[in-house]
Order: C-alpha cells, then structure tokens, then sequence
C-alpha cells in the first residue's frame, strides 16, 4: 500500500461517474448511488493500510494523521462550500436558504448525515432540493476516522496481524447486522446515514489492507510480481461483475439497500484485493484518462450535485431544456473539479508545515459553520427578495407549541411528527381540528373564521384521523406506530365542551392503489395503510369502514362533524408562481408559468376518496354532519388555481397557504354550527 495504485483511482473514476449518472438521469442508472459505496471501501483500504503501516513502524501518531486528512479534505470542501453559498443567495427563497445554512453548519462540523437521519420525513424538503445533500457520506467518513485511528492504536500494534483481521471482520459483521435491524425494524432512512450501520464498507477496504499485510500478499502491494496469476484476474473480474450487475441491475424502489450493496462492496473489495498487476485493473482502470478522472473525483464529486440541485429548485430541469441543463452542469463541475484540483488541492497537498496549515484550514471550517448559524438566524437573509410576508411559511409555531404537546400526553418521541395547538388555555376547546397537515393547514382559517372560539388541533402528519390505523412506508417502518398513538391522544383529548369536531385529511394517499401512490405522489418506497379492526381490507375499504366506525362514534357523542373533503393538488410548486428570487430579474418569465391545473385532473385525482366520503355520508344520513368541498373555492369550471387575486393559495403542492386556507374556509365552512354560533363571524 505504500505505492502508487493507479488502478484504484480507475476504480474511483467508476464510482464518481455511476453517482453523476445517477443524479442526472436515475431513470437511465437507477444503481449508480452504489458508487458511493465503492468509495467506501476504497476509503478504508487506503487510509486503515496507512495507519497499520505506520502503528507496526512506530511512525503512526493521531496529531499527524488529521492534519494530513485536513489537508487532503478541507481545501476542496472550503472551495466547494464558498462557491455554492454564493450562488445560493442568488438562487433561494429566504426558508430555502435558512434550510441550506443549516446544512452548511452541518457540513462544516461532519455531522449532515446525522442531521438527514433526523430530517428525512413527511415534512422534510425533497432530497433533490438540497444542494448539499451529497455531504452525508464525507460525515459517515470523517466520524470513521475520528474513531478508527484511535481503536487500531489500542490493538493493532500488540497483536498479530491474524488477530487483527479477525477483529477487524468482527467489528465490520457487527456494523452490517446494525443496518439490516435497524433500516428492517426501525427505519431505512436511519439505516442509510447512520454512521455505524455504514462502518462495514470501510471496513470492508480495511479488512483487505490488513489482510495483505498479514499475507504479505505481493500481488496486492505491487512488489515483485511481474504478472498476476489466474487467480488475480479471476477476482478482478468477478468484482467488476459484481459491481456492475449491482449498478445496471438495480430497479427504482426495488430490492431492499443491502440487497445492492452487499455485492457492489464485495465487488469493489474483490478488485482491490486482486492487486494492481491484475488484468482490468492494469489495462482499463489505469489508462491515463480513466486515472485522472479518478484524481479529480473528490472535488467533482464536491462539485457535481449542487447545480443540478438548484436547477430542480427552479423547476427548469424537465423536458429538453431542462436535460441540457443538466448536461450542462455536468460540464460546470467537471470544469470546477479541474480547477479545484490543480490549483487549490496540489499546491497544499505539497504544503509542509501541517500545524500551520492544519490551525487556517481548521479555522476557515469555524468560520463556514458560524455563517450557518448566523444566516440561518436571520431567517435566510429576506431583504435579498421584495418579500415582506413570506406565503410559503410553515413554521413549528404552526404546528405545534410545547404547552399543548405535555398537556395532551403526546408520547415524547414522536413530537417531530405531532400535532397539537391551542389558542386559548382559559377555557375548554369549544372546536377541535384533527387530522394530518391537511388538518393543520386549515387553523388559520378556522381560527378567522371563529375568533372568539377556543380551538385545539392534535393529529400528526401523514396520519388521519382515524383510530388504530396504520400507515408507514418501507423506508420509514418505525412510523408504523405513530398514527394509533397520536390520532388516539386526538381523541382522548375531545372533552365535553368541544361540541364541534373538524376533520381534514390528505385522503389520495391513504386512498390510492400502489400505482397510483408511486405515480402521483413523491414515491420513496411502498407505502402501508391498514389496521388491526380490519385483517385483509385494501386501503381504500380500510378507509371507508374506519371513516364510518369514527364518524358514528362522533355523532353518538352529541358532538356536531365537519368532514373536509381533499383539497385539489397541484401537480407542481408554487414557487414557481412567484418571481421573488434574487436571480429571477436575469430569468425571462417561463412560458408554462401557468400557475394552475386542470379542473378535470385534480377530479380524476380524488374521485376515489370523494366517493367513499359520499358512501358513508349517504349511510349515517346525520345532519349534524357536515361534509364541506374546497373543490370549487379554488377551481372554476375548467381549471384550479394556485394564486388568486394576487394572493398565493397553496404554499407547495397540495397544502394550503395561510392566505389560502382562510379563503377556502370562508367558502366552505357550514352555516348554522350550534356550537359555534356566538362565535360565527360573517363571511
């Protein structure tokens, strides 16, 4: 390991272009996020030979170890950070960037994978919105490294080779049983970015460098083998098939992670180990330009996702515009790469005084993650854009305040995902708001609508608001219990004086059939809808016998029920309607700013849900419930409408702005409401 292998940076040349492929077009390599993967492994071969290296020459010391992993990561890092954050305030909204200064605070202290495992969810921004999204894995890496380093120092130099190798597989074992238990059992999201559930890639590289030092394995090290036998090109081309078969052969939202990544680790581990004189690995993967694209894939791996990040946040990544685009900023980071590497890496890899250099770098990642902070505190910079009141703000005070939250029992570790507001904690709720952000979104409507009104809202998001119901998705099992628990707090908390009960609920998604779930919503993984009073019932009959069971339990109260049918969705964000970006006085005005849907669409869209409220309404036949349409407050004849009036009515694709849900339920709410009726405002 102490010399040169020009076929690993061939290696890394492959694992570079199946991300940018990825990224750019997933449809075309639905497996090219593997090649992070591949690095994984190459990252631990390289850097565990290093150290076992030096601990067995007593030359290894921890001080010098990160100044020179400080050397090698924080130049390009900084480049990249600085250029895309200056490009940000040009590009995003004020909530768009108060969200990016946040991820640049947790780029520069190593930890964005932990701040995703915590942030992927129902409310989190889609993952192509994040220009520093593919920082997560450089966090896996460097809290490998902060570990590592210091565990071989407490036992590879006092053991033999062999035991060290046996550690070094126990360990990795350990880490790949973590991440199947915990993405099977808890969550695939947290199973992905977890630090520990992805240790057994680079262990995996680390297994083969100490099991080259403890077999002196020539081949391998690039000694005195003039040819590689049989046996060496065996395993480099099996590892290459394997590497390839895992790339071209996975299918979007198909096998589970470590169905993938098992083989494409193996294989990246088999090619490693077949050495350098191997067949491929001397003739392919060490061609000149194959080799330099591996040189560079640091800093274009730095470099590739942003700009396709920010060209989906200004939705102009679609059609053949869009695609040149993309291919264009494709061409930027390989050009900013080129630049990174020859004139910001090479000059400081040469640098000799490491503390000194090591103190400025260090410093200069204190300053990038002050900035985060202090933008982030700001609230995204707003006097960047003409915005005065932002339409498309959704903040936690919205969803929920701590009071409510220990008052109501919810459970502790589900406040991420609950709702509960109260407007008044003088007296007894008069009205109660239940259901998913669908309910949520309709409060400040509710609230202007009844000002006087004590009003609770309790729920969680992607739940309705029916009891023992369960709903979940592949990725996300651990959400499996959150509806029972929270929509049961919902109702527990109705007391006597809440008289009215108002229900809202993003029905399509609990409703639809797999296909239309992957096809009209942002799909992830299959998605779950079910409950226990129900063995064997789809989705939508499951919907339907729970909806009937809860409103007759409702009605049997005495209490008075205002259903909310679902809002029309769009098939697009809002955003768009609004040209408040800094940059958008340099863009024309797109021509398919239309800013509105099809009415006949949107129908198409609801029909199923729309027809099992009016089964179960038709059933009860109870006038004390209300079955209310925001159908038509939004939409005219032939279309719906994102902004009316000037007025911006959605703040993403299917919830509703404050402005808008204060105009849809003026138009919808149901007059004559005994229990609100001193409290009824005028429409």
């Amino acid at each position: 390991m102490s010399s040169y292998r020009p076929d690993i940076d061939g290696l890394r040349a492959l694992a570079v272009g199946s991300v940018i492929v990825f990224h750019v077009a997933p449809a075309l390599l639905p497996g090219g996020f593997l090649g992070v993967d591949i690095f994984f492994v190459i990252s631990g071969y390289l850097i565990s030979g290093m150290i076992l290296q030096g601990i067995r020459a007593g030359t290894f010391t921890i001080t010098d170890f990160y100044l020179r992993r400080a050397r090698r990561i924080l130049p390009a890092l900084l480049t990249m950070l600085l250029g895309v954050f200056l490009i940000a305030l040009l590009v995003l909204m004020p909530d768009e960037l108060e969200r990016f200064a946040d991820s640049v605070t947790a780029s520069a202290l190593f930890v964005p994978n932990l701040a995703l495992a915590r942030e992927a969810g129902y409310f989190d921004a889609a993952t192509s919105t994040k220009p520093l999204l593919h920082l997560w894995s450089l966090g896996v890496e460097e809290q490998f490294y902060l570990l590592w380093p210091v565990a071989l120092l407490l036992f590879a130099g006092r053991v033999r080779l062999k035991v060290t190798v046996a550690v070094i597989a126990a360990i990795g074992v350990a880490s790949l049983i973590s991440h199947v238990v915990i993405s099977h059992y808890y969550s695939a999201t947290a199973g992905f970015y977890l630090p520990f559930t992805r240790f057994w890639q680079l262990l995996t590289g680390a297994l083969i460098s100490a099991g080259a030092l403890a077999r002196h394995h020539e081949a391998i090290e690039g000694g005195a083998a003039a040819r590689a036998d049989w046996r060496s090109n065996a395993m480099s081309v099996v590892g290459l098939l394997l590497i390839v078969g895992s790339i071209v052969g996975t299918r979007a939202g198909g096998e589970s992670f470590v169905g993938v990544a098992v083989p494409a680790t193996l294989g990246a581990a088999l090619f490693i180990a077949a050495g350098p004189r191997a067949l491929p690995n001397r003739t392919l993967f060490a061609s000149r330009l194959v080799v330099y694209v591996g040189l560079i894939s640091y800093p274009l791996y730095l470099w590739h996702w942003p700009p396709l990040s920010f060209l989906r946040i200004l939705e102009i990544d679609q059609g053949t515009t869009g695609r040149l685009l993309r291919i264009g900023a494709v061409v930027f980071a390989v050009v900013a790469a080129m630049l990174t590497y020859h004139f910001i890496e090479l000059p400081l890899r040469h640098r000799k005084d490491l503390r000194r250099l090591g103190v400025r770098l260090a410093g200069l990642l204190g300053v990038a993650a002050v900035a985060g902070v202090v933008v982030a505190y700001t609230g995204g910079l707003p006097q960047r854009t003409p915005l005065t009141n932002n339409p498309l703000e959704w903040t936690q005070a919205m969803r929920r305040d701590e009071r409510c939250f220990a008052l109501y029992g919810q459970p502790a570790d589900m406040q991420k995902v609950a709702f509960c507001l109260r407007t008044d904690y003088t007296r007894d709720p008069t009205v109660a708001v239940v259901g998913d952000s669908h309910a949520n979104m309709f409060v400040p409507g509710v609230s202007a609508a009844y000002p006087g009104a004590s009003i609770l809202q309790m729920g969680a998001s992607a739940c309705p608001y029916l009891r023992n119901i369960e709903f979940w998705n592949d990725h996300q099992r651990d959400l499996r219990r959150v509806c029972p628990a929270l929509i049961d707090a919902a109702y527990r908390a109705l007391g006597p004086a809440a008289r009215v009960v108002i229900l809202g609920a993003r029905m399509p998604i609990y409703t639809g059939t797999p296909e239309e779930y992957a096809a009209t919503f942002d799909f992830i993984s299959p998605r779950h809808f079910q409950s226990k009073d129900f063995p064997g019932a789809s989705p939508a009959e499951t919907y339907e016998r729970a909806l009937t069971r809860d409103l007759a339990f409702l009605l049997q109260q005495g209490r008075e029920v205002v259903l909310i049918l679902p809002v029309p969705p769009l098939n697009f964000s809002p955003r768009s309607c609004m040209r408040i970006r800094p940059i958008d006085q340099w863009l024309p005005v797109r021509a398919d700013a239309s800013c509105s849907v099809p009415r006949a669409r949107v129908e198409s869209t609801l029909a199923t849900s729309r027809s099992i409220v009016a089964r179960v309404a038709s059933a009860l036949a109870n006038p004390d419930l209300h079955v209310v349409d925001p159908m038509d407050a939004p939409c005219d004849a032939q279309t719906c409408h994102a902004q009316i009036g000037g007025n911006l009515m959605y703040r993403d694709d299917d919830h509703l702005s404050i402005e808008g849900a204060r105009y849809v339920w003026s138009r919808i709410r149901p007059r004559g409401l005994r229990g609100l009726a001193e409290f009824e405002t005028p429409r």
